[in-house]
């Protein structure tokens, strides 16, 4: 009776590791899969003007990705996707931060804009 129980155990045991395995192998290039939308959002903050408003989150996505393509290249395929998901990260801080600093800039422009003109409507209610 205990023999069997214990047989039984150990089968289930080995029976979950080898789906383990079977799953962990058929998901183990899927960080590759996802270079081309991690590209996209590298380009997306690049048409935000990143390059130029938010350098430093730009080029920390770039460097990631590189690092994650060599860490695939290595096999290492957690730390590729660790990296993966910290690249999009940045790279969607820096669209975002991107948008955001254009934006003040843009309204600071603007503000500076109607400074003027109210300054030449004064000038003209003087004279």
């Amino acid at each position: 009776m205990k023999r069997n129980k214990v047989s039984q155990y150990l089968l289930i045991g080995l029976a979950a590791l080898g789906l383990g395995l079977v799953g962990g192998c058929a998901t183990k290039d899927t960080v590759s899969s996802r270079f081309p939308a991690l590209e996209d959002n590298i380009s997306a903050a690049k048409a935000a003007e990143a390059e130029v408003y938010a350098p430093t989150p730009l080029e920390a996505a770039e460097e990631k990705l590189e690092a994650a393509r060599l860490a695939v290249q290595a096999k290492d395929m957690l730390t590729a996707n660790t990296l993966v998901d910290e690249a999009m990260v940045d790279a969607d801080y820096a669209r975002a931060a991107a948008s955001t600093a254009k934006a003040k800039n843009e309204a600071m422009v603007m503000r500076q804009a109607i400074q003027k003109v109210r300054a030449e409507i004064e000038l003209l209610a003087v004279n």
